[in-house]
């Protein structure tokens, strides 16, 4: 299979694909849903008719199982320039995240914590930084081998000096030769901006959709920390581009948080409260103290307290 034009071709093509109706979710769907993908043309054709085409697949599959996107993303590592597949699969996949009601925090927290493995390579690409080194580096290896061959013979007359012009052109010549290579590869580059945002989109789009379970009360909160600070690594490795996003993502976390915690606060027990209050007090958390993009904006830490004693005094209330 030509993985440039084949496979993306029938990536496009089967996602247009007329989708089935729902069906419910049995023993036997669930597992023809999380079957692993075979790479080659029958085994994408049966993904897509029969799992990701599927209305039960965004119903009850893609919200807990992001096993799929994973694999795509490790197959990537097989392509040679795999910069336009990467950027199809996190297309496909955000659209058919738009149609989910909810999302598993901790199958979430999974995916992102894979992220960089696969994606730090491509979004790391500073092409006029690496451009700049690289010609730096050519002309420090050219004078450094036309250095070393007059320092063994010094300029110590006009001959040689005659000699040094008649050759310079040596020098010159390869030299402007490569940095202009050097210089059309960098502009076909394409640019990462692209990859970037629809990574970002697709993270917020299952951060507005994100549920954490309420029977395990005080890891909700750990969990919030810990999809805050992968959020923070995802910058840090170039996949999420500016801390503008960063900051909107990481209302996007709270907001669904503060979601989580009103919609539930009648079966959440006063210790969940007290566990992130203690928290708050005990711990810094850079993400909660990221500046907003207007000194007048609510801080998050002041959000975040306002939450919990609104669901406090709540729950205060329904008890007398």
């Amino acid at each position: 299979m030509n993985h440039k034009n084949t496979l993306f071709y029938l990536l496009a093509f089967l996602c247009n694909m007329p989708v089935a109706q729902a069906a419910p979710l049995t023993k036997e769907a669930f597992e023809t849903m999380t079957r692993p993908i075979a790479f080659n043309r029958a085994g994408l054709e049966l993904f897509f008719i029969e799992q990701f085409n599927v209305p039960t697949y965004t119903e009850h599959i893609l919200p807990s199982h992001f096993g799929h996107l994973a694999h795509f993303l490790h197959y990537s590592n097989t392509i040679v320039e795999p910069y336009d597949f990467v950027l199809t699969v996190f297309d496909i996949f955000h659209t058919r995240m738009k149609d989910t009601h909810w999302v598993n925090a901790l199958s979430f927290s999974l995916l992102l914590e894979q992220l960089p493995r696969y994606l730090q390579t491509m979004c790391m690409q500073k092409e006029q930084e690496t451009l700049q080194e690289s010609i730096k580096d050519i002309l420090y290896k050219r004078f450094i081998s036309r250095f070393t061959k007059y320092s063994q013979n010094p300029l110590d007359g006009i001959n040689t000096f005659d000699t040094f012009l008649n050759t310079i052109d040596e020098v010159i010549n390869p030299t402007a030769q490569e940095i202009s290579e050097l210089v059309t590869k960098a502009a076909q580059k394409r640019p990462v901006t692209d990859l970037q945002n629809i990574v970002s989109r697709f993270i917020e789009s299952a951060l507005e959709k994100i549920v954490w379970n309420p029977q395990t009360q005080q890891d909700s909160w750990d969990c919030v920390c810990i999809l805050a600070e992968q959020i923070n690594h995802l910058h840090t490795c170039g996949i999420i581009q500016s801390s503008k996003t960063v900051n909107h993502l990481y209302w996007s976390l709270l907001y669904r948080y503060g979601y989580f915690l009103r919609s539930t606060k009648d079966i959440l027990v006063p210790a969940l409260f007290d566990y992130i209050k203690e928290d708050l007090a005990a711990r810094h958390h850079d993400w909660l103290a990221t500046p907003e993009v207007e000194g007048f904006l609510t801080p998050k830490k002041d959000y975040l307290k306002y939450i919990i004693w609104e669901c406090i005094a709540e729950k205060e209330m329904q008890r007398q």
